[in-house]
């Protein structure tokens, strides 16, 4: 997670139900519905394992679904036969090991589950990127209104897939952030700042946390970064908080 003040003051604030397939031992349904935010972030939390895709949330064709990256050796290797060159080559770029398993792991598993949505094999999803490099499925694929956004944060990722809507989702481990006062009055609104200034200061981290996720996936969203120009109006977006896995939180939005 890195927070850059300087980006954040150019910016006006980013079905199928099975599974098979390399990593996907089993599919667990989340106990969590798509309701009001916890007042604890870590009151409903979901324990993910390895090895195992659980949906977190799920709500009128919008679903986030959510897996461990450190797992078993034999399932990097399975994953990373569904990578295409071009991946095999980012990955390889990566300079520390922890950082290439984690790639391989977040991508193989993308490719895992828009497979199994699409019908096809993981090696025969073609991804597009935007201007600024949000992937998108290929004009040539079979289904083109599924939409879908990745985020991780250290040993936790997800998938957010949506029918027609844009989606962009982001999640972040429940860490310090030394500079959070600092950086919420420069990135939020002023509605949103007021709110995060009034919370006690024990609730400050977590609401923080929920307040940059969400604008994150925004961000996400439009395709852009915290660092571009963008304009938004909260009216055109349903947003949603969720719990992937202890001691993280998340966002999801999707266009209405």
């Amino acid at each position: 997670m890195a927070f850059r003040i300087g980006a954040c003051e150019q910016s006006a604030w980013e079905n199928s139900r099975s599974f098979d397939g390399p990593g996907y031992r089993k599919l667990e349904r989340g106990a969590r519905g798509a309701g009001a935010t916890p007042l604890s972030f870590l009151d409903k939390a979901v324990e993910l394992r390895p090895g195992i895709i659980t949906p977190v949330l799920e709500h009128d064709g919008l679903e986030v679904l959510a897996f461990m990256l450190h797992v078993e050796h034999d399932v990097i290797r399975e994953l990373s036969v569904c990578l295409n060159e071009a991946e095999h080559r980012r990955a390889e770029g990566l300079r520390l090991e922890r950082d290439r398993r984690r790639f391989v792991v977040s991508r193989g598993q993308l490719r895992q589950v828009l497979a199994s949505r699409l019908g096809i094999a993981p090696s025969e999803i073609e991804l597009e990127y935007g201007r600024l490099g949000k992937p998108h499925l290929s004009r040539r694929m079979p289904v083109r209104d599924l939409r879908f956004s990745v985020s991780r944060s250290g040993e936790v990722a997800v998938i957010a897939l949506s029918i027609r809507q844009e989606v962009g989702v982001d999640i972040e481990a429940i860490l310090p952030v030394p500079e959070a006062d600092e950086i919420a009055a420069f990135c939020l609104s002023t509605s949103e700042y007021e709110s995060y200034a009034a919370l006690d200061p024990e609730d400050r981290l977590e609401g923080f946390l929920q307040r940059w996720t969400r604008l994150e996936a925004v961000s996400k969203a439009l395709g852009c970064g915290l660092g571009q120009p963008m304009s938004w109006d909260e009216k055109d977006w349903a947003v949603r908080s969720f719990v992937p896995q202890p001691g993280y939180v998340g966002s999801v939005v999707v266009r209405k």
